[in-house]
């Protein structure tokens, strides 16, 4: 119960935000439906009347045409308001839920790299667009849901006044139809939310499939897939989805039976007090139009509880995502001015799971200027030391300093600013060759760009392609070579002119003509940078000012490479082993 009066609080405090915004076009909607319902409930009053006038042998035919034109005008006045309530709540549903889409998918972006890491995309994308959908549906079926309980309240009114034994009948009808609806409507809403979980479990799993459809094409994997797929959505998926109709079916059902018993009883009823004069054949007519037009709320009113319920949910997921700290939160404000590229690390310690410390102690420090390489086994820290500086994790003891400032009270974005990253993987978007680039820095202009790709033995092939700088790189990159995409990426990182420059085994990956020019690349673009370099491969690391090298998550040895050689210890048997020398 306090959970759910906590939701139900939320959802008030959400929609109060996003409505906030729309006052106005709110106001106009409460307008005209209160204007409409007004008509909508004078109709049938009139026709009433129209049909006692009309057996009253000495009315005359302007007083009938007289009724039939008001009638006629207010029904279509009537119907033009519902038109508009319903097409500025539509207008106004996909203007919030839009927004709250937009905002959670920039917050999610701001979320530190390890919701990331713990999270599968899909998975959370889904979550995020059917939450906006079942937000933008709410407010549309609210839109065209207030006019009508407007009407009901006005009618049950005047039926009360013309018939208050049949209007208390109608009453009774209502509450029993509510009281089953709420009743049944509560075990769907666990289904479908049942239902809705499985959904999202299933389409991460596609997703990350799709997204790694060159893997599957490479192990000739697609018939294995498509099975997977008809188990993961056919067989998993459905039986969900079908527990969820036919309880809704079943509901549906009993609200028929309700509505079909209790018209035939005041049907009767209406009658019998038809035959002893309690009522006039107009207020007989007139009756019925109400009861019509009454029970289409009711109607409503488990598709508007049904929307309600998924739309607290949807919105609990969306709060449940803002709640998460956006990484910059957590750093100070402070920036560095003429920052030298002076790094320091004291004693740091750091573990992802408790109890697995992938760091021990470390302590070293990186002049300006200065080269320094990381190299060991994988898993000993050598990528987390890169994160660490980027900002993306904070130590778990110790302390991390850029000139004399430790980096938790430095602004984050000043920190990235600071620094450019050669990865071993590069990431592009689906964009031209100069907009990814231009990422770096979005204000640079052309002449800036292709001085940035000259340095970084770019320009040659992108003047190659037919639209040159204006080529499309397709999806993840898929029509440039490992080689150019490095080159990018290099190119970037002297557009960006940072003070620190992170190396994560740029030429692992390619052959030897490739990795010539991306070397020389990475050459020019060292001198004057304060470097780390995360090193596989042993030549890339030999001309390093100084070399860490990282055994258990402790450092066990620092030097340069003659120097370490010499000593003839773990870098000496990791040389060794990688050179075949025995």
């Amino acid at each position: 119960m306090k959970s759910n009066k906590k939701t139900s609080r939320e959802v008030w405090y959400f929609l109060k935000g996003l409505l906030g915004g729309y006052k106005k076009e709110l106001s106009k909607i409460i307008f005209i439906a209160v204007l409409g319902s007004l008509l909508t409930v004078v109709v049938p009053f009139i026709y009433g009347k129209l049909f006692d006038l009309a057996l009253v042998p000495n009315t005359t035919i302007t007083l009938l045409l007289s009724l039939i034109g008001v009638w006629a005008f207010l029904s279509l006045i009537s119907n033009y308001t519902s038109a508009k309530t319903t097409a500025l709540g539509e207008t106004l549903g996909a203007k919030i839920s839009l927004t709250s889409e937009s905002e959670a998918y920039a917050h999610f972006l701001t979320l530190p790299v390890a919701f990331h890491k713990n999270k599968k995309t899909g998975e959370v994308l889904e979550k995020v667009s059917r939450g906006s959908w079942r937000l933008q549906n709410f407010i549309e079926m609210a839109s065209g849901f207030f006019p009508s309980i407007l009407f009901l309240i006005f009618a049950i009114v005047i039926m009360l006044v013309v018939e208050w034994q049949l209007g208390l009948i109608i009453i009774l009808t209502f509450i029993v139809y509510a009281y089953v609806t709420f009743r049944m409507t509560k075990p769907l809403l666990k289904a479908q939310r049942k239902m809705h979980r499985t959904f999202e479990k299933r389409y991460g799993e596609v997703y990350d499939r799709l997204y790694n459809v060159f893997l599957i094409k490479n192990f000739a994997l697609e018939e294995n897939e498509k099975k997977n797929f008809h188990k993961s959505l056919i067989r998993k998926a459905l039986p969900s989805f079908k527990e969820a109709t036919e309880k809704f079916a079943r509901m549906q059902h009993v609200q028929g039976v309700i509505y079909n018993i209790s018209f035939v009883l005041i049907l009767g009823i209406a009658i019998f007090f038809l035959r002893d004069g309690s009522i006039t054949q107009g207020e007989f007519v007139m009756f019925f139009g109400y009861i019509n037009l009454s029970f289409t709320p009711f109607f409503r009113l488990s598709g508007f509880y049904r929307d309600y319920k998924r739309a607290a949910v949807a919105i609990k997921r969306i709060t449940n995502l803002r709640k998460l700290v956006p990484e910059s939160m957590k750093h100070g404000n402070k920036t560095i001015e003429n920052f030298s590229g002076k790094i320091n690390f004291e004693k740091v310690s750091f573990n992802y799971e408790k109890g697995k410390e992938v760091l021990k102690e470390i302590s070293f420090g990186i002049n300006p200027g200065e080269s320094v390489a990381f190299v060991g086994e994988s898993g000993v820290g050598k990528t987390t030391l890169s994160e660490l500086i980027l900002g993306y994790y904070k130590p778990k003891k110790g302390e991390i300093f850029f000139d004399k400032i430790e980096i938790s009270k430095l602004k984050l974005n000043w920190i990235r600013k600071q620094i450019a990253v050669v990865p071993q993987e590069i990431s592009v978007f689906n964009d031209t060759l100069i907009n990814n680039i231009k990422i770096a820095k979005q204000d640079a202009n052309l002449e800036q760009v292709i001085a940035a790709a000259k340095l970084a033995n770019a320009h040659d092939f992108i003047s190659k392609f037919p639209k040159k700088y204006n080529t499309l790189v397709g999806e993840r990159g898929v029509k440039l070579s490992v080689g150019q995409k490095q080159r990018i990426a290099i190119t970037m990182a002297f557009l960006k002119n940072p003070k620190i420059l992170i190396l994560d085994e740029p030429t692992a990956s390619l052959d030897a003509k490739s990795e010539v020019n991306v070397q020389r690349g990475v050459e020019k673009l060292m001198k004057g940078r304060t470097t780390l370099i995360i090193a596989h491969r042993f030549s890339t690391v030999q001309n390093a000012d100084k070399i860490v090298v990282l055994d258990k998550g402790k450092i066990v040895e620092m030097g340069n490479h003659k120097e370490l050689i010499k000593k003839r210890g773990k870098y000496f048997e990791l040389y060794s082993l990688q050179k075949g020398i025995n």
